[in-house]
């Protein structure tokens, strides 16, 4: 039997719903949970192996021990070691929610949220533009009630979880938390998954309606929601391959700010400015490397000549690791690669450099080609350019 069901046994037998237990037995509790050690915890990123010991006040009938069967927003984020955020959360500010969504397997539980300013001690770069924060925490369990891996089995990230708010009217893939300078934190206690997430401040749309979404993918999955472009809500996908969550935020409106808002989106989704000058220069340079290339300047790294391969979707991939350990991934249309060409090698597609003491550059470019029937292989050509102005070749890297 589990330490948890021994010690959910123990409640139901010396707890009844209309009485409070005695001082000395909630004494024999804590002594209980600290002898089975129940609570063994896992960490990822920014935590120590330090556990703070959550104070447990057993007042409780046997109807609400399932409220303590999750830890609180505020014990998640202690175990982090973020005392500031661990106090904001007890603020009357912060919202509990306690909501949960089964899916693929999985049960998902938004445990509270909290905005504002300086309420972490770990400091986004972001705050210096955008100060108001976002913070919420989730927990993970599986639904057949085994436990989640912790950071130390094989089977730890494999299966990856999205969480990101959502606003009612922006396009999701568009505003989430990838561009909304998100970072997240995660660890495993007691065979459930606790993950802290943070972004730039949502309060500003409460007005428009916001989610908390959750989809067993490493970034947004169009596949996982539907969004109406008429009305802008957003659903989950009932017949998406994979587990999916969504959660409404019961945030205050008269915290929103029209105004602000509208602003933020305006920045965070304007086309970058583009400088006509150093535009030129690098169509220069990419010309120079496409005419090396075809003097046959480029040498061919034998290794990295790998036929093509097909996700579900048609898309050709392709994927070369050196032995510096760079890696190449590249996916792409097929029609769309070779439509504009006679011959059927293709453009350059990727580069990589890197630079000796003289300035000189090395050059490391990806081509594929397509026989006569059809195969398309790809390759990794190196060539080397001497002298070129290195501000030009980090803005082509940069794109």
């Amino acid at each position: 039997m589990k330490n948890s069901e021994q010690f959910e046994k123990l409640l139901k037998q010396v707890l009844s719903p209309s009485v409070e237990p005695s001082e000395d037995l909630n004494k024999k509790i804590i002594s209980q949970l600290k002898e089975n050690d129940i609570m063994k915890p896992a960490y990822k990123r920014r935590l120590s192996g330090v556990l703070v010991a959550a104070t447990l006040i057993f007042t409780m009938s046997i109807g609400g021990f399932a409220a303590w069967h999750f830890l609180s927003p505020k014990q998640v984020v202690d175990h982090f070691e973020d005392r500031t955020l661990a106090h904001a959360f007890e603020h009357k500010n912060a919202i509990e929610i306690n909501k949960s969504v089964v899916s693929g397997g999985y049960n998902f539980t938004l445990l509270g949220i909290v905005s504002g300013e300086g309420l972490s001690d770990f400091r986004h770069s972001a705050e210096d533009i955008h100060p108001n924060r976002t913070y919420a925490v989730v927990s993970i369990e599986k639904e057949d009630g085994s436990e989640m891996p912790d950071t130390q089995d094989e089977e730890y990230g494999q299966v990856p979880f999205f969480i990101s708010p959502l606003i009612k009217g922006q396009k999701p893939w568009q505003v989430n938390i990838a561009s909304m300078n998100g970072a997240y934190s995660e660890c495993v206690i007691d065979g459930i998954m606790y993950k802290l997430i943070e972004c730039d401040g949502v309060e500003m749309f409460a007005d428009r309606g916001l989610y908390i979404c959750i989809s067993t993918s490493n970034f947004y999955d169009i596949n996982a929601f539907n969004y109406n472009e008429e009305t802008g809500e957003i659903t989950p996908n009932t017949v998406y391959n994979g587990a999916n969550a969504l959660f409404n935020l019961p945030l205050d409106i008269t915290k929103a700010d029209h105004n602000k808002a509208e602003k933020y989106l305006q920045e965070l989704l304007k086309e970058p400015e583009t400088d006509s000058t150093n535009s030129e220069e690098m169509d220069s340079y990419w010309d120079k490397l496409k005419v090396e290339i075809k003097n046959g300047k480029g040498v061919v790294i034998p290794e990295s000549i790998k036929e093509v391969t097909y996700d579900e979707d048609g898309m050709a991939c392709y994927e070369y690791k050196d032995e510096d350990g760079s890696c190449y991934e590249i996916s792409f249309d097929v029609n769309s690669l070779f439509e504009e060409i006679e011959t059927d090698v293709s453009e350059i597609q990727s580069i990589n450099e890197s630079r000796d003491g003289e300035g000189n550059i090395k050059v490391t470019v990806v081509q594929f080609t397509r026989d006569a029937q059809g195969v398309i292989t790809g390759m990794l050509l190196e060539l080397k350019i001497n002298q070129i102005d290195p501000l030009i070749l980090d803005k082509i890297l940069e794109n």
